[in-house]
């Protein structure tokens, strides 16, 4: 093991970047581990130690050298990037946001930003909450289940604060998920957590399906360390606590949230091994969702 691995470090940054914030673990050493010093083998994600002390490697060349393409282009990238280093602050945000990479959290941003766009306009007129909010009225309507968490019910203080939460854990949450896993459990806690809200009788809105969901997801990532696993509980009552002073009514959709999230999470982490297996997870969640739906319908046809 190299000197940097036996170094004590906080349990919830990355053992090589001590500056970096990370829930991922290494599969083999438990150690946490940022995006950069994730190494994806057939065992899941490890650390550079662990793979070079079982005889891998770190980075993969083709044989006979780079090829020369690929050697000019990171040597661009490694110029632009000390370029944009030199830049000030804001130029250095705006950069990452017109030209995202691979670890730019655009979704994140994204969906924030059209809940703001909706929210702003819900200050005028009412038409977006009236068609995309997870009403029991119309619970047939079933293309409100995804599209709830973009309009918000809530006043100023309730929608500002769920925008930062959602911030806070969402890029770090997209960054060590990959954009394809984000995506999943995103609508996944979001369209369980509306449907729970409905089947409960209550309307279903905003991120708090989804960002609930995000928790449930690292919850699964740092289950195996327990500081960090303490530490995100606690942080996860604190912010359900605020919500549900804020608004009592959006516990079902916390609570759904909450078990959409973690499944898709534990779903995906389990069936990942193999094609047909990740196609047997997306058959089980979509599967837990038509479910929830389904019954989200039957109750409210009964209500009528």
């Amino acid at each position: 093991m190299s000197p940097a691995a036996q170094v004590e470090v906080d349990p919830s940054v990355c053992y090589r970047h001590p500056d970096r914030s990370s829930w991922t673990l290494c599969e083999r050493c438990g150690r946490t581990i940022c995006p950069e010093c994730q190494i994806l083998t057939p065992s899941g994600v490890r650390c550079p130690d662990c793979v070079r002390e079982l005889g891998g490697t770190v980075q993969w060349t083709p044989t006979g050298g780079a090829r020369p393409a690929a050697a000019k282009a990171r040597s661009r990238r490694a110029r632009s990037a000390r370029s944009l280093d030199d830049q000030p602050q804001w130029r250095q945000v705006l950069s990452s946001v017109l030209r995202p990479g691979d670890t730019t959290p655009v979704l994140s941003w994204l969906f924030v930003g059209i809940a703001v766009v909706l929210w702003v306009a819900g200050l005028f007129t009412t038409i977006a909450t009236q068609f995309l909010a997870a009403l029991p009225s119309v619970p047939w309507e079933v293309w409100r289940y995804a599209t709830a968490p973009f309009v918000s019910g809530a006043g100023v203080l309730g929608f500002v604060l769920n925008a930062v939460f959602f911030l806070l854990i969402a890029p770090t949450s997209e960054r060590e998920l990959g954009r394809r896993k984000f995506l999943i459990v995103f609508f996944t806690a979001a369209i369980a957590g509306n449907a729970l809200a409905v089947i409960t009788g209550f309307a279903g809105f905003g991120l708090y399906g989804a960002l609930y969901g995000l928790f449930g997801s690292t919850l699964i990532t740092v289950w195996s360390n327990a500081a960090a696993r303490t530490r995100l509980l606690i942080t996860i009552a604190a912010y359900v606590l605020i919500t549900l002073i804020l608004s009592p009514s959006l516990l079902s959709e916390i609570i759904g949230g909450i078990l959409g999230g973690t499944g898709a999470a534990y779903v995906l982490h389990r069936f990942e091994d193999t094609p047909r297996l990740t196609r047997r997870a997306y058959l089980i969640i979509a599967g837990g969702l038509a479910a929830l739906i389904a019954i989200a319908i039957v109750r409210g046809l009964v209500s009528l």
